[in-house]
């Protein structure tokens, strides 16, 4: 994790693709997606990484939950580390620039959700394997 944050505070601009930090390890995903309403955006979980959400513009509320106290959506992807989920959230941050949020394998999050309305975001999802 301190590596991920050491390269996050590095980060002036959103890159154009991936970032490799540490091979599969370690490596950054650029984001870009218009935020949304509540009722449109659904809980995603992963397995095998923890994300971390840094934002470079915009606003993002992202909702937590422990995954075990939602119900699924869809059979979990293990190719892709990824299964989504529905439920009622046990907290919501909006983060701004600057902010980041470090979402555990447990944790559930729910994320694009706008603050006031739709509004452009750019973020770095950066996957550190567990």
């Amino acid at each position: 994790i301190y590596t991920a944050l050491s390269y996050l505070s590095s980060v002036t601009e959103l890159p154009s693709a991936k970032v490799v930090i540490q091979g599969e390890k370690i490596f950054a995903n650029p984001v870009t997606l218009t935020s949304k309403s509540v009722e449109d955006c659904i809980f995603e979980a992963h397995r095998r990484y923890i994300d971390i959400h840094y934002i470079l513009k915009g606003v993002e509320g992202i909702s937590v939950c422990d995954v075990r106290a939602l119900s699924p959506d869809t059979p979990f992807q293990d190719e892709q580390d990824i299964g989504f989920y529905h439920g009622v959230p046990s907290g919501t941050c909006y983060l701004k620039p600057g902010d980041f949020m470090i979402c555990w394998p447990q944790d559930a999050h729910r994320v694009a959700m706008m603050y006031d309305y739709p509004a452009p975001i750019e973020k770095i999802v950066v996957k550190v394997l567990v």
